[in-house]
């Protein structure tokens, strides 16, 4: 056992407003350390800039998703304000990844001293994920600061933070994720469905706008120079198509998953839809740490495309995606392409996550086994998948228009220019 272990027999760790409290089990003993003091001492005496916008993909990942779009659309539409910004983005290895951004941005290792800096002395945060790391490290929300929350998925299947039993029995990041929640100032969401899961997934959400996620923009625009650009960086040939596989992470898992019978899957997605087929793995962030695949009765046939930045680059170039509960399916459905859904683990997962509603109720194929998965695959019905794609939108009250970055990116001027005039939902 290890000693980590070891003490949570023994002591309860909580976090009571800018108190870390350490109490020993069955006795009166507490221990009370204010872990906030750091940033009191470094920071309350610094100014808000009021011409800087700090943004982060999840975790500190790569260039991608909602802060992407919406920098891309601001830089290309809106120059002269852009100018007078002081962008900054929080990233994991900045120095390696400088290259893939563009020059006006500042980057800062994830982290560092340096980015607790930033946040503390910006006037806007864009962010796609709960900031717990950082206010575990003492992250306070001042005066002035506006705090937009643009999150990673939507219309997914997989229940999300305070709705996950599991998590909320954690006391101490409990109190942390209630505290982001109400530090967040605009929860953008993309459905009458996503904003019904935020109020329950984030204790109340406060004032949620119906914009649409600028990451999916993508999937309105043409999407020649985003397959371009997956085919050069993976020597994917012209005459051939992409299966995109997308799993999510399991919590507590150590490692990665086997992966699926690719020759199998391959040969069914040729007999139903023709073609060679490149087959390409996406492992969640979490996950992904070694980059290492355990290929399936020794076939080498998948292709690890984890650490490219961009997911939604990779699901405008793919033909097809499979995915067991990711949701970035729900994100592809917009394309209307074919997605199919793996589930092995099916209640074992639904009964540790917890699922928002049935596989059956979301427009793809659901297989439990990759026997089943081939024969859905190749009895695809292309004309009933289009209808109960358009249906599923439909009741989940999609509000996804390709036009998502241009409001966000007009939220960020309006609080920056003083003319803040949005609706609550």
């Amino acid at each position: 056992m290890s000693l980590r272990s070891l003490a949570k027999k023994v002591i309860d760790y909580t976090i009571e407003d800018e108190y870390k409290v350490y109490r020993l089990k069955k006795t009166p003993f507490a221990y009370r350390r204010k872990y906030t003091q750091e940033y009191h001492e470094k920071y309350d005496a610094l100014p808000i800039r009021s011409n800087k916008v700090v943004i982060s993909n999840y975790m500190g990942s790569g260039y991608g998703c909602n802060g992407k779009y919406v920098l891309e659309y601001l830089l290309k539409n809106e120059p002269e304000f852009a100018k007078e910004l002081d962008l900054v983005w929080v990233v994991r290895d900045a120095e390696k990844n400088k290259e893939c951004f563009p020059p006006q941005v500042r980057l800062v290792e994830y982290g560092s001293f340096q980015a607790m800096q930033e946040y503390a002395t910006a006037r806007v945060w864009l962010q796609n994920f709960q900031m717990v790391h950082y206010l575990n490290k003492g992250l306070l929300k001042r005066d002035g600061q506006v705090y937009i929350q643009m999150w990673h998925g939507s219309l997914g299947i997989k229940k999300i933070e305070g709705a996950v039993d599991y998590l909320n029995r954690d006391k101490a990041w409990l109190s942390l994720a209630k505290k982001n929640a109400a530090y967040t100032d605009y929860w953008i969401s993309n459905s009458d469905f996503e904003t019904k899961v935020y109020r329950e997934a984030f204790w109340g959400a406060g004032t949620i706008l119906e914009y649409g996620h600028p990451r999916n923009d993508i999937f309105y625009a043409d999407r020649s120079e985003a397959v371009r650009k997956i085919r050069e960086t993976y020597g994917i040939l012209q005459n051939q198509k992409l299966l995109l596989y997308v799993p999510t992470f399991r919590d507590g898992a150590k490692g990665n998953k086997k992966l699926p019978d690719g020759v199998k899957i391959a040969d069914s997605l040729n007999k139903r839809f023709g073609g060679d087929w490149v087959l390409a793995i996406r492992q969640h962030p979490r996950i992904a740490a070694d980059g290492k695949l355990e290929n399936d009765a020794g076939q080498n046939v998948w292709r690890n495309v984890t650490f490219y930045p961009d997911i939604q680059e990779l699901l405008a170039a793919a033909d097809v995606v499979l995915t067991d509960y990711s949701s970035a399916i729900f994100d592809f459905v917009l394309t209307g392409r074919p997605g199919f859904l793996l589930m092995e683990d099916y209640k074992e997962y639904e009964d540790l996550r917890g699922l928002y509603y049935s596989p059956h109720e979301s427009p793809f194929p659901v297989s439990y086994t990759q026997e089943q998965l081939c024969e859905k695959i190749t009895g695809f019905n292309e004309e009933q998948y289009q209808q109960k794609v358009q249906a599923f939108l439909r009741e989940k009250g999609c509000r996804e228009d390709g036009n998502a970055a241009e409001r966000v990116t007009q939220l960020i001027k309006e609080i920056i220019v003083g003319r803040l005039e949005v609706q609550d939902d």
